[in-house]
């Protein structure tokens, strides 16, 4: 059920309502049928205001369904408030940040910015690296490049992968410090390890205690 659709129908059936209302008491046969549609739409996704929604009903005079017509707006403005907030609580799912930020660079590299291509894809791994070795995001910086590292010399991980990763993606120094932009073939490269990658990697890695302590030498 989409609730903004069923706005759109409420608010072009009051108007139609408001339009006959100096004319007349009671509405065409069309308004009735939209009117009863609107409602039998309603029944189940409203199943806790079934009392109102049986009663209204059976309005059969403009007033009396312009009047439930504006409750059942209230209705919906509070369900639509109940969804946004069940929305946002909604947990984080593994990488799903680190998703995102891999998605902002496939549309800036859609934009031919091939350096913005590189910036998203760097903040994509650190994000992702902080997911998989449990790395509070509130921590800004993380040296990406050490620990990809210690994963590869302690074969933690999808080796190969962040092997890939490593060699398209993390060129901080020349895209930040010198202002040197990746060409396109090597951009396209860059999105399609991480891409790799993140298929990959399905959930966080497990390390020892030894192997954390030299990954959190490398958090800034």
């Amino acid at each position: 059920m989409n609730v903004q659709q069923v706005k759109i129908l409420l608010d072009n059936l009051k108007k139609e309502l408001k339009g006959r209302e100096d004319r007349s008491s009671y509405p065409t046969e069309s308004q009735k049928t939209q009117y009863k549609n609107l409602f039998d739409l309603l029944n189940n996704f409203l199943s806790e205001h079934r009392t109102f929604i049986s009663g209204a009903y059976h309005d059969a005079e403009i007033i009396n369904m312009l009047s439930s017509l504006n409750y059942l707006e209230v209705i919906l403005k509070m369900k639509m408030e109940e969804l946004n907030e069940k929305s946002m609580q909604k947990p984080k799912n593994f990488l799903d940040s680190a998703q995102d930020k891999l998605k902002q660079a496939g549309e800036v590299f859609e934009n031919k910015d091939y350096s913005g291509v590189s910036n998203k894809l760097n903040t994509a791994i650190e994000l992702a690296l902080k997911d998989a070795l449990d790395i509070p995001s509130t921590i800004k910086g993380i040296n990406t490049s050490k620990i990809i590292d210690i994963l590869i010399s302690e074969k933690l991980g999808p080796i190969d992968y962040l092997k890939e990763v490593k060699k398209h993606v993390l060129m901080d120094n020349l895209v930040k410090h010198q202002g040197v932009s990746p060409p396109e073939s090597r951009a396209f490269t860059a999105i399609a390890s991480v891409e790799n990658l993140f298929k990959k990697l399905k959930e966080p890695i497990k390390i020892t205690e030894e192997i954390k302590d030299k990954i959190w030498s490398g958090v800034e």
